[in-house]
């Protein structure tokens, strides 16, 4: 009686299935199984690029950075890519260390359209310099100074 039971189950689960494709768990075929690549939040990409843009500003290696918040460089990789999300807490560790305010990383957040990306693609703390020191230009030298040929 138990072999006969068992022999049905058996026959039921072999009609389920495709032939040639193993069974995952007990009700899905591993050739069904639909599985969705995640891609990063706009917002995720756009703190993880703050976070790399003031740590490279500072000096700051991710595996310094990993090394203070108990992570490894891997997963500040991940952040900074947006790959991984960042919990409010571990973002004020990070801002903490950084030095500055968590507010940092959530301006220009809104929408896509009002983000600003040329600071995040500032990659010395010469060009920081040199960008700040424009910016506190007035208008007509700032002008004078595009009118330079730099080639």
């Amino acid at each position: 009686m138990l072999f006969s039971t068992k022999s049905k189950r058996l026959s039921q689960v072999s009609a389920l299935s495709t032939p040639g494709i193993p069974m995952r768990g007990r009700s899905q075929p591993a050739g069904e199984l639909e599985v969705k690549a995640k891609n990063p939040h706009f917002n995720d990409i756009s703190i993880g690029r703050k976070i790399r843009f003031k740590r490279t500003m500072i000096g700051m290696s991710q595996k310094q950075l990993g090394s203070q918040l108990g992570v490894t460089f891997q997963q500040i990789q991940k952040y900074e890519k947006g790959s991984n999300r960042i919990g409010a807490g571990r973002l004020q560790e990070i801002a903490d260390i950084l030095e500055v305010p968590s507010s940092f990383f959530y301006t220009d957040l809104s929408t896509k359209e009002n983000a600003s990306t040329c600071d995040e693609r500032i990659s010395s703390k010469e060009e920081q310099i040199l960008l700040k020191s424009f910016r506190e230009l007035k208008p007509k030298k700032q002008k004078a100074i595009l009118r330079l040929n730099f080639r």
